[in-house]
C-alpha cells in the first residue's frame, strides 16, 4: 500500500477529530479517578492521564508506553497518532522520546538492579566496564561476541543484559531465557552467539524485566552499549575504537 493511500485512510479516520495541542483541557480529578478504576484490572503502572491530540480520547502514560482511552473508559487503543498537517509526525513516539529523555538518568540507574543477573566477560586488567544489551540473533551482536578476547585484552569488561528485539514472543526471547536459566550461562551464550543449538530451559528469570528496561532506555536495536556515565553507543564498535572512546571519556 502506498504512503498516499495510508495517509488517506488515516485522514478518513481522524477527520473532524484532530484538535490543536494548545486547546487541551485539564482532566478533572473525578474523571482521572474514574478512568484509573477502569484501568485497574489491567495492572498498568499508570503515571498520568491527560487529554490527547484527538477529541474524545485520553492519553494514558505508563512507565514504558502510551495508550489511548475513550471517554467512557471502555475502549483502550494501542498505537501511534500521526499529524497529517505536519509531515506525518508520529506524535506518540515523539512524546515517548521526550519522556525517556527526561527520565534517562532514573532509567539508567536501574541497570544496577540487574548486576547479579548480568553475564559478565571480565577483563583481567580491567580499565573500563561496558554494559551491552544484546540479542543472540543479531549479526553485529554475534560479531562483537566473536571479538570478546580483543575487548578483554584492552581492559574492557563486557556485561550482558538481554534485549530480544522481537519482544517477549520472539524466538530470541525464549533462547535468552534458556541462556539465563542455564547452569553455565556464559557457555550457553557462547553457543548461541556461535549459532549453535542450546538446551531449551525455563526458570524464574529477569529476561523480560531486562528487555523492559531496554525499552525504557529507548533502545531501538542491538547491540546497545552503555558506559558507566550513562552514555549510550548504539551499534557495534571494534575493540580499538571502543577503547579510544572510553579513554576520551576519562
Amino acid at each position: 500500500m502506498s504512503t498516499l493511500n495510508v495517509k488517506k485512510q488515516i485522514s478518513a479516520i481522524l477527520v473532524g477529530m484532530f484538535i490543536s495541542v494548545s486547546s487541551f483541557a485539564a482532566i478533572t480529578e473525578e474523571t482521572h479517578q474514574a478512568l484509573l478504576k477502569k484501568l485497574q484490572p489491567l495492572q498498568l503502572n499508570v503515571e498520568s492521564i491527560n487529554e490527547s491530540p484527538i477529541s474524545g480520547l485520553y492519553e494514558v502514560i505508563t512507565e514504558s508506553n502510551i495508550f489511548y482511552l475513550d471517554q467512557s473508559g471502555q475502549f483502550l487503543i494501542s498505537g501511534g497518532i500521526y499529524d497529517l498537517d505536519n509531515g506525518m509526525q508520529n506524535i506518540t513516539n515523539n512524546k515517548l522520546d521526550e519522556i525517556r529523555q527526561a527520565n534517562a538518568d532514573k532509567y539508567f540507574a536501574k541497570i544496577k538492579d540487574f548486576e547479579k543477573e548480568m553475564i559478565i566477560y571480565k577483563a583481567d586488567n580491567e580499565k573500563h566496564v561496558v554494559t551491552v544489551f544484546t540479542d543472540t540473533t543479531c549479526s553485529y551482536c554475534q560479531k562483537l561476541h566473536s571479538e570478546m578476547a580483543d575487548y578483554n585484552k584492552l581492559g574492557i569488561t563486557i556485561r550482558y543484559l538481554a534485549f530480544p528485539r522481537g519482544g517477549i514472543r520472539s524466538n530470541a526471547y525464549h533462547t535468552m531465557v534458556s541462556i539465563w536459566c542455564s547452569d553455565d550461562p556464559k557457555a550457553a551464550m557462547d553457543s548461541a552467539k556461535n549459532r549453535k543449538p542450546i538446551i531449551p530451559l525455563t526458570c524464574d528469570n529477569t529476561v523480560q524485566a531486562q528487555y523492559d528496561l531496554g525499552v525504557l532506555l529507548g533502545i531501538k536495536g542491538t547491540p546497545a552499549l552503555f558506559l558507566d556515565d550513562g552514555t549510550v553507543m548504539p551499534g557495534y564498535l571494534p575493540a580499538a575504537r571502543l577503547y579510544q572512546a572510553l579513554e576520551q571519556k576519562k
